[in-house]
């Protein structure tokens, strides 16, 4: 950002017409919360670069069959991807780069990264992983909304939370996946309308609930994590307005 020249020479140039020197002040006050908001938009695109990668790792550990360490990334991920979603909602800039940058990170993570938890190793493991991909694309080029703090479809992140869930719990069970990601696939594709959750922007259990899903992430076993956020996304689910959508209505 360019600062504004001020001339130095004597006369009347030096010294400005009248109601004409003082607007350098203003201008340089209000430089402030665009920088604040710059800054901001900064650490929400290397936060949605660090979903991206975490989609990779997912994905890596998936071909390596290590399936614990890649439903771990995605639940990450999900965590992750709430706090973006409030800070974004604090930023009155956008930018095209840094929404395309989200996009990417959603479907990498969300989409392909989840996907493969259903494994490729059989015909029909592999053709559902293709339609939950093509799903999560789907709902993301072409189920905008026009009812303000209102998702149409489920979100991508929270049918992705139920499959990291589910494999953690059942050890990646082939059969149990299968059913819920054609379950999910549903959800997705579905025009019923959900709620902006705002977890980190109304209530203060709803803040209690995201704490406790980071906390238990990195200090408790992981079969009680997998329960836990399989619990929220499921309430969630089959309760949006009743629980997740007070704050929605109160806007």
């Amino acid at each position: 950002m360019s600062c504004p020249q001020v001339s130095v020479r004597g006369g009347a140039e030096g010294r400005g017409m009248p109601g004409q020197g003082t607007s350098f002040f203003p201008s340089h006050a209000q430089s402030h919360p665009q920088r604040n908001e710059l800054s901001c938009k900064d650490v929400i695109n290397a936060l949605s670069l660090v979903n991206v990668v975490l989609g990779l790792f997912s994905i890596f550990c998936s071909f390596s069959r290590k399936s614990h360490y890649a439903s771990w990334m995605i639940l990450v991920s999900f965590l992750l991807d709430t706090a973006i979603r409030a800070m974004t909602g604090h930023v009155s800039m956008c930018s095209k780069s840094g929404a395309e940058l989200n996009d990417f990170a959603v479907f990498t993570t969300f989409g392909l990264a989840s996907a493969l938890l259903l494994g490729v190793n059989r015909l029909l493991n592999g053709f559902l992983a293709i339609i939950y991909v093509s799903a999560t694309s789907f709902r993301l080029c072409f189920y905008s909304t026009g009812v303000p703090f209102a998702y149409k479809g489920l979100p991508c992140p929270y049918a992705s939370c139920v499959l990291a869930s589910t494999s953690l719990l059942t050890r990646g069970n082939p059969f149990i996946l299968c059913c819920m990601a054609s379950l999910m696939i549903l959800f997705m594709m579905d025009q019923s309308y959900y709620p902006h959750d705002a977890v980190l922007e109304s209530e203060n259990w709803k803040k209690g609930v995201y704490m406790g899903g980071v906390t238990m992430l990195f200090f408790s076993p992981l079969s009680l994590t997998a329960f836990y956020c399989l619990m929220w996304s499921l309430s969630y689910i089959f309760f949006p307005d009743a629980l997740w959508g007070k704050t929605a209505c109160l806007r």
